[in-house]
């Protein structure tokens, strides 16, 4: 009987310590695949992302090109106004000049050249006469000259622009060019993306699980600049009432455009969170990476470049370990994406197409921060 008893005890416990490693090595096989699918939804996220900024540059690009050949149009109608205003003048010099010879020449209200020369009374008048013709003469040629010469200065330049825009057009064309080619892997992204959400919907509560901590955490910080901001805001507001002095007021004032603290503008940044990502979006109604960025810090009249690539120049390097929040935060380099820090390995960016501004930790294509103050 005891015999029976120890046998079935060490079958149960062997059955138990069979399942209890095999249930163990599942969370490990589920935890590997996890850890695969994040790196693999990483991936996704940063080849969507470096089409996004290859687009977005472009446009960028394609922008300032039909601004350039606007300007240089506008210079060129100048040119071609004032080459019309000289061609004019010589005209009319010319037939001044012609006028003034068939008046000294043939006759006419005013006496000859020839007869000019005869009336002289000696031989210094004639001398002197014969100058005076030879000055009208050359004054007129001169003038003519002058004009002739200011003439082809305005062809010259006229050729000179010509030659500038026809090189901002072509490259233009050449902009528009590779975004025509860019926009025909929008199938090839709009692959990837349904490869994303396809992943997110299978594993989104195992990685939301894994992510929501430290989103929590960053969430709080976001809550906690908020709460500072309004408060700084009602300080400025109480100071204001109790008439202190021009100079501490706009000294504490959390509204004032000439300086920030990183709660006021993570507080601002935040409102914006669920606007969609848009291709070369600046305003609320859309936004791309760094035009988010640009319009968030532009509220507090810091001015930034348009791309990610020129944002990643301004400011102070900052290392991963001594980012504060406030800092930009760049991925690649050149970058091809940016985000503001908010604390806890976090950030509030525009990610990519197809997604809103949200808060996001910062993944493994991190590059390094920039200190804008």
């Amino acid at each position: 009987m005891n015999k029976k008893i120890i046998s079935a005890v060490v079958a149960m416990a062997f059955i138990f310590t069979a399942n209890f490693t095999s249930v163990k090595a599942d969370l490990a096989s589920d935890k590997a695949k996890l850890t695969q699918i994040q790196t693999q939804r990483n991936e996704l996220e940063n080849k969507i992302t470096m089409m996004d900024n290859q687009i977005e540059t472009l446009m960028s690009q394609i922008s300032n090109n039909k601004g350039s050949i606007t300007a240089k149009q506008k210079e060129i109608n100048l040119t071609q106004a004032d080459i019309a205003n000289a061609e004019e003048d010589i005209k009319a010099d010319e037939q001044l000049f012609i006028e003034r010879i068939r008046a000294m020449y043939i006759g006419g209200t005013s006496a000859s050249a020839i007869e000019i020369l005869l009336d002289s009374k000696n031989f210094e008048d004639l001398l002197s006469r014969a100058e005076n013709v030879k000055t009208v003469m050359v004054f007129n040629i001169n003038t003519i000259n002058d004009y002739k010469d200011k003439k082809t200065v305005l062809d010259n330049k006229k050729a000179k622009l010509n030659v500038e825009k026809n090189a901002l057009v072509s490259l233009q064309q050449d902009n528009e060019r590779k975004l025509t080619e860019i926009n025909t892997q929008k199938t090839d992204q709009a692959g990837l993306i349904s490869q994303l959400k396809s992943q997110e919907s299978q594993y989104g509560s195992q990685i939301a699980a894994e992510e929501a901590a430290v989103l929590a955490a960053a969430k709080a910080a976001i809550a906690k600049a908020k709460a500072e901001a309004a408060a700084a805001t009602a300080l400025a507001a109480k100071s204001k009432a109790s008439t202190v002095t021009a100079k501490t007021t706009t000294s504490s004032s959390s509204n004032s455009t000439a300086t920030y603290s990183s709660s006021t503008l993570i507080s601002y940044a935040s409102n914006f969170l669920g606007v969609p990502y848009v291709w070369g979006g600046t305003t609320p109604s859309g936004f791309d990476c760094s035009g988010f960025v640009q319009y968030v810090f532009a509220h507090f009249n810091v001015s930034l470049p348009r791309v990610a690539a020129d944002q990643q120049k301004v400011g102070t390097y900052v290392s991963r370990e001594n980012l504060q929040p406030g800092d930009l935060v760049f991925f690649g380099d050149p970058a091809h994406h940016v985000g503001i820090y908010v604390g806890n390995g976090c950030m509030i960016n525009a990610p990519h197409t197809g997604d809103v501004v949200r808060i996001a930790p910062l993944n493994s294509d991190f590059s390094y921060g920039r200190r804008v103050r």
